[in-house]
C-alpha cells in the first residue's frame, strides 16, 4: 500500500486532472479528490484532510504558490508537491522556503513522480 494513501490533486486543466487521478488510483491511492481551482482546494481543507496535495504551478486565478502560502498560513502542513512544466526560478525558491515542499517537473516517469512523493512523505 503507497504511503500516499489520500490525495488532494489541484490542476485548471481537466484532461490533467483526470489522468493525474487515474494513475493515482491505479498505483493504490484508497481517496483521489481532484479540484480545479486552488480557491476550491483551499474549501475543501477546511473540511478534510490528505496524506499529501499534488498542485499545478500555472492555475487560473490564485497560482500554486500562493495557494502554499495560503495553506501554511492556516496552519496546515500537508506535504506539498508543486508541478509544472515550465518553472519560474523565483517561484521555486519561494516554494523552496516552506517545509515538506517539493517542487517537481513535468513531463514526469511515473517512477519519479512517485518516488519524489515517496520521500516528501518521509521527510
Amino acid at each position: 500500500m503507497p504511503a500516499f494513501e489520500s490525495v488532494l490533486i489541484v490542476d485548471d486543466n481537466r484532461d490533467s486532472l483526470a489522468l493525474l487521478g487515474q494513475l493515482l488510483q491505479a498505483l493504490g491511492a484508497k481517496r483521489v479528490y481532484p479540484v480545479a481551482s486552488a480557491e476550491e482546494a483551499l474549501d475543501v481543507l477546511e473540511e478534510e484532510s490528505f496524506s499529501i496535495i499534488l498542485t499545478d504551478y500555472r492555475l487560473g486565478g490564485m497560482d500554486g504558490v500562493q495557494f502554499l502560502e495560503r495553506l501554511r498560513q492556516a496552519g496546515n502542513v500537508t506535504p506539498v508537491l508543486l508541478l509544472s512544466g515550465c518553472p519560474d526560478q523565483e517561484q521555486v525558491i519561494k516554494a523552496s522556503g516552506h517545509a515538506r515542499v517539493d517542487f517537481f517537473p513535468k513531463p514526469f516517469r511515473v517512477a519519479e513522480l512517485t518516488g519524489a512523493m515517496e520521500r516528501l512523505l518521509a521527510a
